[in-house]
């Protein structure tokens, strides 16, 4: 099935490409970024760093009417301190030899303070009509509605404490969607795996139903078997959205449920507010600290987080955002507030700290604190 999947979808991509060369404009985007880094070594508790190079050139070709190409390919260079700590081994964990079936992730150096490698973040095609969707490759799933914690975000969850939360790890899939125009729809998911008994099925329902959006599906993801309801809508000026999922994972059996509002002040300040309840958890912090599929597959080790963020426009270009997690059997926090300015058209510069608050046996037992600082150039 592997070799059957790259086969098509490499034979789909240069086929497509190459018989409609003539009419394609070709547009090709992306960023520089460069993320530095300052925290301490969760084993020895001496000063490390890093910066973090990243190109990423997106290529996304209007192939015809109907059929879009999306070629996304990411060069990181990683200068670092700590190379031979436990701490690396979770950087070296993020690979999709490890997190996706199709791996495109190569290593170019990975010496004492170099790590460099190369990846395609996204290879699909996209065929769309006015009552159809179908996305073939590596892209981005997300079934949730969750602002952090998303219970039916089941293909590539990201930890909202993580530095760079919003790079999500592609999902290699067939994705088809049929929708009408009273927007109500049904999509249909199916994701191959390195062994054939983790491959990913996933059926989903939506429908509008007055000013809510609300979703029932049922998924099969590697060995964990979910099903699960959502909504999201307006209570009068504020959102309003839920999740609720049921999960079977080999012995475990457990459910989760997320509630949040948000709400927006003068056009300037926005409130998000959500609580979370993990039947997942363990409080096995060795195990969570140690592996990202843990992490993915937990989310966290403990049941009860109140998520929080507030953004505020001080001017046009000047934007300021706290984010905060609050543990609430365990008494932790972590708490991360940034300022971000735009220079000038298409150059960002942002700096900020995730600062923690930690208690014996709690969410962030054994987090250092960091302080970063963020340049992003998109073209």
């Amino acid at each position: 099935m592997r070799k059957i999947f790259t086969y098509t979808l490499l034979t789909l991509f240069f086929c497509t490409t190459t018989a409609y060369a003539n009419p394609v404009k070709d547009v090709i985007s992306g960023y520089y970024k460069i993320l530095t880094a300052f925290t301490k070594a969760t084993s020895t508790e001496e000063g490390i760093y890093y910066a973090l190079q990243r190109l990423r050139l997106e290529f996304r070709p209007k192939l015809t009417k109907n059929i879009e190409a999306n070629l996304t390919y990411d060069h990181e260079l990683l200068l670092n301190d700590f190379s031979g700590t436990s701490d690396f081994n979770l950087i070296r964990q993020k690979n999709l030899r490890n997190l996706s079936w199709w791996d495109t992730d190569k290593n170019i150096s990975d010496t004492g303070h170099i790590y460099e490698r190369h990846l395609l973040h996204r290879a699909y095609l996209k065929f769309e009509s006015p009552h159809s969707r179908v996305i073939f490759g590596k892209q981005l799933i997300d079934w949730g509605r969750m602002r952090f914690y998303s219970p039916l975000d089941l293909f590539n969850q990201p930890l909202p404490s993580d530095i760079e939360s919003d790079e999500r790890i592609g999902f290699d899939a067939l994705n088809i969607e049929l929708f009408s125009e009273n927007f109500s729809g049904i999509n249909v998911l199916c994701g191959p795996a390195r062994n054939q008994d983790k491959n990913s099925y996933g059926l989903r329902f939506y429908k509008k139903i007055g000013t809510y959006d609300t979703f029932i599906l049922a998924a099969k993801h590697e060995k964990e078997k979910v099903a699960g309801i959502g909504f999201d809508g307006y209570i009068k000026d504020a959102g309003f959205r839920g999740e609720f999922s049921y999960t079977k994972a080999g012995k475990e059996k457990y459910p989760r449920f997320s509630v949040g509002a948000d709400y927006s002040f003068f056009s300037k300040a926005t409130v998000i507010l959500e609580y979370f309840y993990n039947g997942a958890a363990n409080g096995d912090l060795g195990a969570f600290t140690n592996s990202i599929i843990e992490q993915r597959r937990r989310l966290s080790i403990k049941k009860h987080l109140l998520s929080s963020m507030l953004t505020y426009e001080i001017t046009p270009l000047l934007k300021f955002k706290l984010l905060s997690i609050y543990d609430i059997a365990g008494k932790s926090a972590f708490v991360n507030p940034e300022v971000r300015y735009n220079i000038k058209e298409d150059l960002d510069i942002a700096c900020g700290t995730q600062a923690f608050i930690e208690s014996h046996g709690s969410e962030f037992e054994r987090s250092n604190n960091l302080f970063y600082f963020e340049l992003k150039y998109f073209f």
